[in-house]
């Protein structure tokens, strides 16, 4: 069975966590497939458990997104060192990661969309 496995940085920070799991909880009812969403620091769930219980929960093919807009150190070296390493308890699971958001033409609609929206005087 295959599973998405959405990747965010962390943050203390309750209001970023509630908008990562809206964006998990929306892409699992969109897709209809096992999604379960982790975070690479500073809060939980990380990657490892997450990774245990897809497994447990019979995934045996894992496609990794971070939710990141950029392809730094983490994505480049933090992140897949960690999946490698969870790769090392399960002989019979692939993991796959993919690239983070980058550049996408549907980021233009986004930012034009926030600059006429509600807005905070500073």
């Amino acid at each position: 069975m295959k599973g998405i496995l959405v990747i965010g940085h962390g943050s203390r920070s309750e209001d970023v966590k509630e908008v990562f799991f809206k964006v998990v909880d929306d892409l699992r009812k969109k897709t209809g497939l096992a999604v379960e969403g982790c975070f690479m620091e500073l809060c939980e769930p990380d990657i490892n458990n997450t990774i245990k219980k897809m497994y447990i929960n019979g995934i045996r093919e894992i496609t990794a997104i971070p939710y990141f807009l950029f392809n730094g150190i983490h994505i480049k070296e933090d992140i897949p060192d960690i999946l490698k390493e969870a790769k090392k308890e399960y002989d019979d699971l692939n993991i796959f990661l993919a690239k983070p958001i980058e550049y996408d033409s549907a980021l233009i609609d986004i930012l034009l969309k926030r600059a006429e929206g509600e807005k905070t005087c500073i």
